[in-house]
């Protein structure tokens, strides 16, 4: 389950989209029946949580939380219940990733995802602390955000055109 807390004003996001994103790539990564919780906030609780937790008293883009310890990148441990399928949980300050896109002259819609993913990987245990783990944690980003965008594209196709009323 993929719960899903929007406290920003930015941006408007349809909950549907964010979440059939974010399921995608749960899928990819290999970790489609586990549960995330996602919060689009803005810089002020991001700041506060980054101070709390990572002793930085400045905003930044995304934190991860990960529920558990991964054994490796990109494996965690055997879940004993149900309850223990979860992966933790990821806080986007919205003001900062906006900020971010209108200097680099990125979409925020395209930016997004890649968001996602990159917090999907720290959960997952990937970190980028040196050169090759950023490699690594790069490569594995870019495969499941490439998986989603072929599936959504799949999705998209299936989906009939919308009907004009009549008139």
């Amino acid at each position: 389950m993929i719960l899903l807390k929007n406290t920003q004003a930015i941006l408007k996001l349809p909950n549907r989209t964010v979440k059939k994103q974010i399921q995608l790539l749960l899928t990819a990564a290999g970790y489609r029946d586990w549960d995330i919780g996602v919060c689009l906030t803005g810089d002020k609780a991001v700041r506060q949580l980054n101070a709390q937790y990572r002793g930085k008293d400045r905003s930044t883009d995304i934190l991860s939380f990960p529920f558990a310890e991964a054994v490796r990148p990109g494996v965690l441990p055997t879940p004993r219940s149900e309850d223990d399928k979860n992966l933790g949980d990821l806080f986007i300050s919205m003001r900062y990733v906006n900020k971010w896109c209108k200097e680099h002259k990125v979409d925020i819609h395209e930016r997004l995802p890649v968001l996602y993913a990159h917090g999907i990987c720290h959960l997952l245990g990937y970190d980028h602390q040196d050169d090759k783990d950023f490699s690594v944690m790069k490569r594995k980003e870019t495969k499941i955000l490439n998986k989603m965008k072929e599936w959504q594209a799949m999705l998209e196709a299936q989906e009939p055109p919308p009907t004009n009323p009549p008139s």
